[in-house]
């Protein structure tokens, strides 16, 4: 089977089209002719079956062999659990379509290819022909959904199975985009850096959390995580921004059902004095403020979101409990 789908079709009079499949019944005629003996659908099936690693696809009585380029990026390809937020390059001509099918899908037995990082999605989508777009596929909820996320190690970029629409942002109704920022309180008091996180009660449950909220109009990042970290916690204390964390992209529901991306700056800073009394904002469900050694902050957050980047933040205060630098990134 390998050698007629693979590399001489013609030998048992095979014709492959231009992705190189061919009907079943033909390959049935062409073995037939090279083995003299009968050779049914249900044995080729088999043969695809018990191929180990796989050699062959079927789809919808069609079969062709694997590619090597296709082996070689099955072996790249290893399932993960991806960021809450990626991106598709696609162009206005597509939308259509997507939603018709209910579904971003790139065709038979091919997985969508997705980004991490939106600049990268918008060069690629600015490289097709059409009006370019990027879509916001809300990976988290997409992932409670079913849908399968791969890594490819070569380019790093993420594959899945087909997306169903309602896990992309910005195609359904009333979607907008919703800015905020926030801090990290560090204190170097003692031997090692603590941290404060505030304790939110939500109906989803009792979680840590990092203290953020909105921008106000035409608020600059750094001036309202200060303002929401002083508001949240219920200090008066001047806070210096140490580090910019960048930002972290999670898709939520606002009241009504309404989809949103947000958008969230984070910062270490430093208090001008101790931050030993707080009187959080409990009309806003914050319930308690407290500190963390790195150890316990980074298991006590468990937002999706938010874990990556607090295991970092932690690990650089603890490389550097020292640094006050601003201009250092990860």
């Amino acid at each position: 089977m390998a050698f007629l789908l693979r590399h001489r079709p013609e030998v048992g009079g095979l014709t492959l089209n231009s992705q190189g499949w061919a009907t079943v019944d033909d390959l049935c005629l062409a073995l037939e002719k090279l083995l003299k003996f009968p050779v049914s659908s249900p044995m080729i099936e088999q043969v695809v079956i018990d191929s180990r690693p796989r050699r062959f696809e079927l789809h919808d009585s069609q079969i062709r062999a694997i590619r090597r380029e296709q082996e070689k990026r099955d072996q790249d390809q290893r399932r993960v659990q991806p960021p809450d937020i990626l991106y598709h390059a696609t162009t206005a001509d597509q939308i259509e379509k997507i939603q018709k099918d209910r579904s971003l899908s790139a065709g038979s037995d091919r997985h969508v290819f997705l980004s991490a990082d939106e600049s990268q999605a918008w060069r690629v989508a600015h490289r097709l022909h059409g009006t370019p777009v990027v879509l916001y596929v809300d990976a988290a909820r997409a992932r409670r959904h079913g849908v399968r996320f791969f890594r490819n190690r070569r380019n790093g970029l993420y594959l899945s199975s087909p997306v169903p629409v309602a896990d992309i942002l910005n195609l359904q109704e009333g979607f907008a985009e919703q800015i905020s920022a926030g801090g990290i309180p560090v204190s170097v008091e003692g031997e090692e850096p603590r941290v404060a996180l505030i304790r939110v009660s939500r109906k989803s449950g009792v979680t840590w959390e990092v203290a953020k909220g909105k921008l106000e109009h035409g608020e600059p990042p750094e001036v309202a995580a200060v303002r929401e970290v002083q508001e949240e916690m219920g200090v008066s204390v001047d806070l210096k921004i140490t580090r910019s964390l960048g930002i972290v992209r999670y898709g939520f529901l606002a009241p009504g059902g309404l989809p949103r991306l947000k958008t969230v700056h984070l910062y270490l800073m430093e208090p001008d004095s101790p931050m030993h009394e707080f009187l959080p904002a409990s009309a806003e469900g914050i319930a308690a403020v407290r500190w963390f050694s790195l150890e316990d902050a980074a298991k006590a957050v468990t937002h999706s979101s938010l874990i990556p980047l607090m295991r970092k933040a932690c690990a650089v205060l603890a490389a550097e409990p020292g640094s006050t630098n601003p201009n250092e990134r990860f």
